[in-house]
């Protein structure tokens, strides 16, 4: 896809989304060690970002957690992506004009009760936005954003830094301190 085109399929999606029913399934928080499966949507640009989370799943698959990740690159690469873990690679060109994705690997993320979703991207992504949405997941983590409140059910604040990196470690480290909270529904 030509990468002018991109922002305004974007920006449609976005728009179409607003008439999405969200899941019904109930979205709660629940202490880090009672969670066993963690999903991970990923915006990535180059492959150095798909490296940098590599230290956050590694400690989640140490932990014995199961790990799904789901990459989303807006922009083809010459390179290589080549990281220590399993992931799905998703394109702009595989959502039709109305968010539509026929891919076996997205509507499984979809309907997958993880126990947290995280949502590591530093810009808006519509497709993102849209399985957040249907997700079946029971909590959904993401990077503050006005006005997206909902999509998430706990939210963490971006640092100056701004990296990949840094909002993915501090969606972790504020959950792994959830230890023996009561589940908090929303």
């Amino acid at each position: 896809m030509n990468n002018l085109l991109y922002p305004i399929k974007n920006y449609l999606v976005s728009r179409k989304n607003r008439k999405i029913r969200p899941s019904t399934s109930k979205h709660y928080t629940l202490p880090y060690k009672e969670a066993k499966t963690f999903g991970i949507l990923l915006l990535i640009e180059s492959s150095e970002d798909a490296k940098q989370i590599s230290p956050i799943i590694e400690k989640l698959q140490k932990d014995n957690k199961k790990v799904e990740v789901i990459l989303f690159q807006t922009k083809k690469v010459k390179e290589e992506l080549s990281v220590p873990y399993r992931f799905f690679l998703v394109h702009p060109e595989q959502m039709d004009w109305n968010g539509n994705m026929d891919v076996v690997a997205v509507q499984k993320f979809i309907s997958t009760e993880f126990d947290y979703l995280f949502c590591i991207s530093n810009q808006h992504v519509a497709l993102f936005e849209r399985i957040l949405l249907l997700s079946q997941a029971k909590c959904r983590v993401g990077a503050h954003i006005v006005g997206k409140e909902f999509l998430y059910e706990w939210m963490v604040f971006r640092e100056e830094q701004n990296t990949i990196a840094s909002l993915a470690k501090n969606m972790f480290s504020s959950i792994s301190m959830l230890q023996n909270a009561s589940p908090i529904l929303t």
